[in-house]
């Protein structure tokens, strides 16, 4: 086994060179969890937009949904007090985190988009996982309050009333959710935001959780059960924490600098592997991957004939470098060049 690499050429990124990010194509990544579409998994893009428009829209949508979500959060609120009811509450306060995951998923939007500076050569896409890990944090406080306030209803059941009222707010809060599911969908498949995509996913889960505390307030109210307040509190309260735990862990993951999915390292890899054999490279090592927000960072090494013209060398680095751009079009990549293999795969 050799020693040390010797230093090599690095075929620089070149912007101006870049495939228009519409071109990326959709693996088809299924999101995971309640709320959050995974960082990793890219969506797709309008090719009618460029990058500066679709972040103007995918921050416009982000203050919709927050404006939406306070907006949900204070009706339910007030219709919890009204009318007793702990699972209603419960939901308010579901709406309040959202309003709040909404928020910063839009100032991280804002943020993340700003261009590397002195203090930040890489950028600034960590800015929206820290926001995601925050959110986790705050939204396990307020499922802890939930829960036990839940398990107090349960142990002490209160009589509910103004069933109108609960049950009417109930079901305008499914139905106002299920139109900003769908503007939010389509924002996301313009925009190709992440982010987007990730409120649209846990809105369309909280339609859910909207129709079963009504179907449960229901149920009290034509049995006289109470109790069934309190459970459904319980319920939504580890919702909520299971959700915490989600972008928590989505959150550290991204800053302890994990490798992209398997598929989307494995589709790198098999550009490269086509590069070879065309006879482009003699092959390629070393393939490493990171995630910080939105980009994805990746490094390479391939290897060439010794012989080569160095002119020729970095035009070889500058087409591995586009191929792999071809793949992830927002991605940050270097690629070293080698004279021929000098470390294991």
């Amino acid at each position: 086994m050799s020693g040390p690499r010797p230093a090599a050429r690095a075929a620089r990124p070149d912007p101006a060179a870049r495939p228009d990010p519409a071109t990326r194509p959709d693996p088809g990544v299924a999101p995971a969890g309640r709320a959050v579409v995974d960082p990793g998994a890219p969506v797709s893009a309008d090719r009618r937009l460029d990058p500066a428009d679709r972040a103007r829209a995918a921050l416009r949508a982000g203050r919709i949904a927050a404006l939406t979500a306070g907006g949900l959060a204070l009706g339910k609120l007030l219709a919890g007090q009204l009318g007793q009811s702990m699972a209603v509450t419960a939901s308010a306060v579901d709406s309040l985190t959202d309003l709040f995951a909404s928020s910063a998923n839009a100032l991280a939007i804002q943020l993340a988009h700003a261009a590397p500076d002195r203090s930040h050569p890489f950028g600034h896409a960590k800015i929206e996982t820290l926001a995601t890990a925050g959110q986790g944090l705050l939204i396990g406080g307020s499922g802890v309050y939930l829960l036990i306030e839940g398990i107090r209803r349960l142990l002490s059941p209160e009589p509910l009333r103004l069933a109108a009222v609960t049950l009417g707010t109930m079901a305008a809060a499914a139905l106002v959710t299920a139109a900003l599911v769908a503007y939010l969908g389509r924002v996301a498949a313009r925009t190709g935001s992440s982010a987007i995509q990730a409120d649209a996913v846990h809105y369309r889960t909280d339609i859910a959780a909207n129709l079963a505390v009504f179907a449960g307030v229901a149920v009290t109210y034509a049995t006289g059960f109470s109790r069934i307040d309190g459970v459904l509190s319980v319920a939504v309260a580890v919702y909520i924490l299971t959700s915490a735990g989600t972008l928590l862990r989505l959150g550290v993951r991204d800053l302890i600098d994990t490798s992209a999915p398997e598929e989307r390292v494995g589709a790198i890899a098999a550009a490269l592997d086509a590069m070879r054999e065309r006879g482009e490279l003699l092959g390629h090592h070393a393939l490493r991957t990171r995630i910080a927000g939105r980009t994805l960072f990746v490094e390479v090494h391939i290897e060439l004939s010794g012989d080569l013209p160095l002119a020729r060398a970095h035009a070889t680095g500058d087409r591995a470098r586009d191929a792999i751009l071809a793949i992830e079009p927002d991605a940050q990549v270097l690629v070293h060049i080698d004279p021929e293999r000098d470390e294991p795969a």
